[in-house]
């Protein structure tokens, strides 16, 4: 990834510093600057973070994430991934951020090998995001999301849940798409290859359930 170059005022703003004391640390060395074509100093982004593990007072650059994810390319067809990032826009947190990043991930919530989250993992991983915003807990792992928490916590990267009411009719229907997930798996390891007839029973029967307490729940309202 190509190094980003910073003007003095912004690179003194960020090391807590003034312009005169970074001209003094590049005349002694202490800072490596790059010159323009037409003389001007810029300071690369990594010098602001190698100083900043030498112990200089530094403010962290904030960089949000807007992470939307879906469990189907139906529902992305329909156009929720784009109502959810659009919701989260206007839901960041009052801060002043640097910049902002967005992902878009098409998978289920059980699913740990989810493209946009495995970048999500990396981008903290590298010190490039410093919040991540969605609207559910659910939207970045259907469990273990306290594991998720504290990984990105070790990377000091904040998590925000937004609360998206209406997303939670699209989020109702993933929740049924991944508990069939579930029935299936389990049952094929139930009954065997061999019985591969009494699993698609079991699932059918479960589908049938979730389809008849979702016609009680629509006649009662």
């Amino acid at each position: 990834m190509e190094d980003k170059l910073l003007t003095l005022k912004k690179a003194s703003a960020l090391l807590g510093v003034t312009t005169t004391t970074l001209r003094r640390w590049d005349a002694k060395g202490v800072l490596r600057v790059v010159r323009t074509p037409y003389g001007k100093r810029r300071v690369p982004l990594s010098e602001i973070w190698r100083l900043q593990g030498g112990g200089a007072a530094v403010v962290r650059p904030r960089v949000a994430c807007l992470y939307a994810r879906v469990s189907s390319h139906e529902q992305k067809a329909k156009g929720d991934l784009d109502r959810q990032l659009a919701y989260l826009r206007g839901r960041l947190p009052q801060v002043v951020f640097e910049r902002v990043i967005e992902i878009a991930d098409v998978g289920s919530g059980l699913s740990d090998k989810r493209k946009g989250l495995l970048q999500l993992m990396e981008l903290a991983r590298r010190g490039e995001v410093t919040d991540v915003v969605i609207t559910f807990k659910e939207r970045l792992t259907r469990f273990g999301f306290g594991y998720l928490k504290q990984y990105f916590a070790a990377f000091g990267v904040q998590i925000h849940l937004a609360d998206g009411v209406e997303d939670r009719k699209s989020l109702q229907e993933e929740l049924v798409e991944d508990l069939l997930a579930i029935v299936t798996s389990f049952s094929g390891k139930l009954y065997g290859l061999r019985s591969h007839r009494r699993a698609k029973e079991l699932v059918a029967k479960v589908k049938e359930a979730v389809a008849d307490d979702g016609d009680l729940r629509g006649e009662g309202s």
